[in-house]
């Protein structure tokens, strides 16, 4: 297996977009997410994210096997999405790209790579601590993560979310 990083481009959208709504199947039946009503990240969010350097696809034998898009938040950037195809999954390709994330971020000069996810689920915050990422208290949170949170709080229990950090 050849695992390869790369910026990812507009032409890549379409296949980000089947790569998360694959990667959603994980969560059937644990009544965390409407799989049903869930909508997949916009073109123009990817558009936003690919256009300043923030969104990277990875390849597995020259097929695009997972994705991770981030946000500029300066002086941080935060992770907005990232999945991999289930026939991909612990294999390794999650963890290239949260790492070239990491040092994305980093060629950006942030000074903390941040995101939001379920707390239980092993592929979620569990799988995030292993790679360095730290719990943010709620007390703690920016106020873009507080306005994050908020727009989340229309279609998920934020009780079941958790921001982390990497320090950059």
């Amino acid at each position: 297996m050849t695992l390869t990083l790369r910026a990812a481009t507009l032409a890549d959208i379409p296949r980000m977009h089947q790569i998360e709504e694959d990667a959603a199947e994980l969560f059937a039946g644990l009544g965390l997410i409407d799989i049903d009503d869930m909508a997949v990240v916009g073109i123009g969010d990817h558009g936003r994210a690919i256009d300043a350097g923030l969104s990277l696809v990875a390849e597995v034998d020259g097929r695009v096997a997972g994705f991770g898009m981030a946000d500029a938040h300066m002086p941080d950037i935060y992770l907005h999405e990232l999945d991999v195809d289930r026939q991909y999954q612990r294999k390794g390709v999650g963890a290239a790209l949260v790492r070239g994330l990491i040092d994305v971020a980093r060629s950006k000069k942030a000074t903390s790579l941040y995101l939001s996810t379920f707390r239980d689920p092993p592929w979620n915050a569990p799988f995030y601590r292993k790679l360095g990422f730290q719990d943010v208290v709620r007390g703690d949170y920016l106020r873009w993560m507080v306005d994050i949170e908020r727009e989340q709080a229309k279609f998920l229990d934020v009780n079941t979310r958790v921001f982390m950090r990497f320090g950059l």
